[in-house]
């Protein structure tokens, strides 16, 4: 078993992950306190994806207000505009972001959350050669890992982040029953409508909840047979590149 290793070096990149729609606003604070909490804010890359129909989101992101943002705490970004794939393919701006990442652990970030934890990414640091999930601990009372953090070779040996739209079930399910997950003491504020009643704006109405597990028709749902066959493989995948005489432990927060 893997022991956390303070030891390695604080220069490994943090890459954070983040779809938005029409959320400039909260885009801006969710990033500030991502950048303002961090360590080592300048070893923080911000990759973005945002719908090609979205004009509030370009003018944004192409705007002073964004580059400063990013330059006062010598960060870095990548923005990504994208054909409109919607929330019940959430994953499509997920997994292109994970490709196009250069970080050593990547973060499936949200727009509505706030990071409330100091020096976050030194935590995460401290788990530098595990291969498995870290999960985040938030307002949100979910067993899933809201917000899910994974080594970039996750990407690197799978292809992809998630093949699902709630890549938040499909890394938990990889992890949690195999004890591959870690519970780290990172804590987010998840502003969101049906959480605690924040920002129940248009974005938040038009998600579809259609691929949620309750239709194995479909090659995008979680309960298609090709799906649940993945799952498997992907847990011994998982198991072998650990290369553990057993799983670890998992301990639930």
């Amino acid at each position: 078993m893997e022991a956390p290793n303070s030891t390695r070096s604080i220069m490994n990149k943090i890459s954070v992950l983040l779809p938005t729609r029409k959320r400039t606003e909260l885009v801006h604070s969710s990033i500030n306190s991502v950048l303002a909490n961090a360590s080592h804010p300048e070893m923080v890359e911000i990759l973005i994806a945002y719908d090609e129909d979205d004009a509030e989101s370009k003018n944004y992101f192409e705007s002073e207000k964004w580059t400063n943002l990013i330059s006062q705490y010598g960060a870095t970004s990548k923005i990504f505009e994208t054909e409109r794939h919607g929330y019940i393919k959430l994953y499509k701006y997920v997994n292109l972001l994970s490709e196009k990442a250069t970080g050593n652990w990547l973060i499936f970030w949200n727009d509505d959350s706030v990071m409330d934890t100091q020096s976050w990414d030194d935590t995460i640091r401290e788990n530098d050669g595990y291969f498995g999930l870290l999960r985040a601990q938030s307002n949100h009372n979910h067993p899933f890992a809201i917000f899910p953090i994974v080594p970039k070779q996750w990407v690197e040996e799978f292809g992809m982040f998630s093949p699902v739209n709630h890549s938040d079930w499909w890394t938990y399910q990889c992890c949690a029953p195999i004890g591959r997950m870690r519970n780290i003491p990172i804590h987010v504020t998840h502003n969101r409508a049906n959480v605690n009643g924040m920002n129940n704006d248009a974005t938040f109405q038009e998600q579809d909840y259609g691929a949620d597990g309750q239709d194995p028709s479909n090659p995008e749902d979680y309960s298609h047979p090709d799906r649940k066959n993945d799952l498997i493989a992907w847990q011994h995948r998982i198991l072998a590149i650990a290369n553990e005489d057993g799983p670890e432990e998992t301990i639930f927060l």
